[in-house]
C-alpha cells in the first residue's frame, strides 16, 4: 500500500469535510441573523418575543376632554376657618399649615381621612407617593376623579413625626377645573405601549403593571392652565425597579414631565 497517496487522500477528504461543515455552520448562522420581526407584526406578538408582560389596564376609556383651571388665591376668610393650626401664605397661593396638636395616624384615621377633615378642600386630593425615609407624602389634586400629574399648583405635601403624627403640610390648589372643549378620541392603551416600546423605553423582560388616565400640564398662561388627558404607565423592570412614563392620550406623544422640580418645590 502506498501510504503517501493514502495520506494525501485523507487530507483532501478531511479538507472537503471541513469546508462543508463550515459552510453549513455559516449558512445557519446567517439564517439566524437574518430573522427580523416584521414591522407590521402586532404589538402583542412583539411583546411576547421580548418577554414583556402587560398585567392590567384601566377600564376601556375611549374619549376625554382637555381641562382648564386657574391658580387658587387663599383668602383671609377661608384661612380663618382652619382650626388647630397656624398658617402662613406665601405669594398668595402657597399655604403652609402647622398643627398645634399633631394628628395621630391610625388604621381608622388614615392620612387621607385626616387631611380631608383638616385642610381646605381636602377631598380634592388623592395620595400619590409616600416617602418613609423623609416621613412625608405627596398628594395630587384630582379632576373628573383623575389625578393632575406633577403640577406644583395642584398638590399637598404632608409631614409626620416619629410617633406617626401629622405635624405640617404644604398646599396649593387649582380653581375652576372644568372641561375645556368637547371630548376627544383617546389613543388606545396598547398603542401607547407600542409608542414606548418602539422608543426602547419598555425593556425586554419587564412588566407593564398599570395604565391609568390622568392629566398633565399642556399650556400655562399667567394664572390659567390647560391640561391634556394623559396615560400614566408603570413598568417594572426585571430587577424590580419601577419606571413611569407619560403619554399624551390625544396627540399620541411621549411627555417628559419635570418631576424633580415639582417634588422639590417645597415652600421654604
Amino acid at each position: 500500500m502506498d501510504w503517501n497517496k493514502t495520506k494525501t487522500i485523507f487530507i483532501i477528504v478531511f479538507s472537503i469535510l471541513n469546508v462543508f461543515l463550515f459552510s453549513l455552520y455559516l449558512n445557519r448562522y446567517n439564517e439566524a441573523s437574518d430573522v427580523v420581526v416584521p414591522r407590521d407584526t402586532p404589538i402583542e406578538e412583539r411583546l411576547v418575543l421580548d418577554n414583556i408582560k402587560v398585567e392590567k389596564t384601566e377600564g376601556i376609556i375611549q374619549e376625554a376632554s382637555y381641562v382648564s383651571g386657574s391658580v387658587h388665591i387663599f383668602s383671609t376668610e377661608e384661612l380663618g376657618q382652619l382650626t388647630n393650626q397656624t398658617v402662613e401664605v406665601k405669594e398668595d397661593y402657597q399655604l403652609i399649615g402647622t398643627f398645634k396638636e399633631p394628628l395621630q395616624i391610625t388604621e381608622e384615621n388614615t392620612l387621607e381621612k385626616l387631611l380631608q377633615e383638616n385642610i381646605i378642600r381636602g377631598s380634592s386630593y388623592e395620595l400619590w407617593k409616600v416617602d418613609e425615609e423623609n416621613q412625608s407624602a405627596t398628594l395630587f389634586q384630582t379632576v373628573n376623579n383623575r389625578l393632575v400629574y406633577y403640577n406644583q399648583n395642584a398638590k399637598v405635601v404632608v409631614y409626620w413625626n416619629d410617633e406617626q403624627e401629622i405635624i405640617r403640610y404644604e398646599q396649593t390648589i387649582l380653581d375652576n377645573l372644568e372641561d375645556y372643549n368637547e371630548s376627544k378620541k383617546l389613543l388606545p392603551t396598547m398603542q401607547a405601549i407600542n409608542l414606548l416600546y418602539s422608543r426602547t423605553l419598555i425593556k425586554p423582560d419587564s412588566t407593564v403593571k398599570e395604565i391609568n388616565l390622568g392629566y398633565s400640564t399642556l399650556a400655562q398662561q399667567a394664572e390659567t392652565q390647560v391640561f391634556a388627558p394623559t396615560w400614566h404607565i408603570l413598568v417594572e423592570l426585571s430587577n424590580g425597579t419601577i419606571e413611569e412614563h407619560f403619554v399624551n392620550a390625544v396627540e399620541g406623544r411621549i411627555i417628559e414631565i419635570p418631576k424633580k422640580e415639582v417634588e422639590q418645590a417645597v415652600v421654604e
